[in-house]
C-alpha cells in the first residue's frame, strides 16, 4: 500500500510542477514563485510520503482544480 501512495505522491508532484511551468495566467504574486516552485516540487517528487505534510497539500491544491472531473448539470 506504501508504494502504491508514493507513486500517487510522485505523479502528483510531477503534475503540479508541469502545471507551474504552464504559461498561464498567473498572479504576479505566483508568476515571482513559479518556476522556482516547479522546479523544488519536482526535486521532491521521488520523496513520497516522505515529503513535509505541507509540501504535499500544496501540491494538492495546486491540482485540485485541475483534477476535477465533476460533471455540470
Amino acid at each position: 500500500m506504501k508504494k502504491r501512495n508514493n507513486q500517487r505522491l510522485y505523479a502528483d508532484f510531477k503534475q503540479a510542477a508541469a502545471l507551474l511551468h504552464d504559461d498561464l495566467v498567473w498572479s504576479s504574486d505566483m508568476e515571482a514563485i513559479r518556476r522556482p516552485l516547479a522546479r523544488y516540487i519536482a526535486n521532491r517528487a521521488t520523496d513520497g510520503l516522505n515529503n513535509d505534510v505541507d509540501l504535499i497539500e500544496i501540491v494538492q491544491c495546486l491540482i485540485a482544480d485541475e483534477n476535477d472531473i465533476t460533471i455540470g448539470h
